[in-house]
């Protein structure tokens, strides 16, 4: 047997070898994190969710399937009028977990701005849990490849409507919708008027006196955010599909963020991301259902994963961190004493 085809055989095993330990690290690393992190239908979230009002409450229902519905649902525009569906929902993912309140209080004690009157509330207040949920997942994001792919110049967090969140403003950014809590039910205006200088949702949104509405008494806040695809992608990805290519991305979407109470020291955290198509693409005559693909749907769910997780272990470090220093400070306390 020559050299050369020893060193093909070697280099042959190598690769197979390598192949199957990255196979089988990528297989326990998804299955911890559906353990840790597990997806939810759409009937498990908070009856007070936006999300869920989206799709259950909000627009036509169609016979067209999308990626973790069974059917999906047919909206209008922005801007658009009501009668006038042109838009689909073709993703929808949910995610679930339990946290200690005393995590996201320590969270949201950090993050609590000055603009919404939140530096009154109670720290274990569910607004003030929300907000450091969501300052946690921020956070988090930063820290993985979107952070310096994606964020251009972003300012302090703001619960404002309209808030720069994360991305870039002028392309792929994401904005505050709005915010929310069961307890406020009935304060909140019938129609929300975003800046005209920052990208617009990609489709309509259930209202925030649509969402908080009956006699619901869970004690339940929320932050929905959204987020667009700019337009030169849209065209460049519509061109290439009017090709024949069977997918096609989504043109935008919302994320949900849910904090309820269950207990005196443990809160239930819902994650939702409900991505939205225009099914006449390039102001075409016929309807056209196309997504992503479902390798591309399972790809995006096992990221939203890891960031809840990476979320809940930023929440878990700063409550301890804390911890440990108010212990140096009352053994220092009590050291003064003596």
């Amino acid at each position: 047997m020559s050299l050369n085809m020893i060193q093909g055989q070697s280099r042959l095993a190598y690769a197979v070898v390598s192949i199957g330990v990255i196979s089988g690290a990528a297989f326990l690393g998804k299955r911890k994190l559906d353990r840790t992190c597990p997806r939810v239908p759409v009937s498990a979230l908070p009856k007070h969710s936006a999300a869920r009002t989206l799709i259950q409450n909000t627009g036509e229902p169609t016979g067209e399937p999308a990626w973790g519905l069974k059917r999906s649902t047919l909206l209008s525009s922005w801007l658009g009028n009501n009668d006038d569906k042109t838009r689909w929902i073709s993703s929808f993912a949910a995610l679930q977990v339990e946290v200690p309140v005393a995590s996201l209080a320590r969270y949201g004690a950090l993050c609590s701005s000055k603009d919404d009157g939140t530096n009154e509330r109670d720290n274990t207040d569910t607004f003030r849990l929300m907000q450091g949920l969501v300052a946690a997942f921020l956070d988090a994001l930063r820290e993985g490849p979107e952070g310096w792919l994606l964020d251009r110049d972003v300012p302090p967090l703001s619960f404002t409507p309209g808030s720069h969140l994360f991305g870039d403003k002028s392309g792929l950014g994401a904005f505050v919708l709005y915010t929310w809590a069961s307890a406020a039910r009935g304060k909140y205006p019938q129609h929300l008027a975003l800046p005209e200088d920052i990208p617009q949702p990609v489709s309509e949104f259930p209202s925030v006196r649509e969402v908080i509405h009956g006699d619901d008494p869970t004690d339940a806040a929320g932050t929905v955010m959204y987020w667009s695809v700019p337009d030169g992608t849209i065209r460049v990805a519509d061109k290439v599909a009017s090709y024949g290519l069977p997918w096609r991305p989504m043109q935008g979407g919302f994320q949900e963020f849910i904090v309820e109470k269950v207990s005196d020291k443990m809160a239930r955290v819902t994650y939702t991301s409900v991505e939205c198509s225009n099914f006449h693409p390039g102001q075409q005559p016929a309807r056209d259902f196309k997504r992503m693909p479902w390798l591309g749907y399972e790809l995006h769910v096992l990221y939203a994963q890891y960031l809840l997780y990476s979320t809940v272990r930023r929440l878990k470090v700063q409550a301890r961190r804390l911890e440990e220093q108010h212990a140096v400070l009352a053994a220092g306390v009590q050291g003064a004493g003596c």
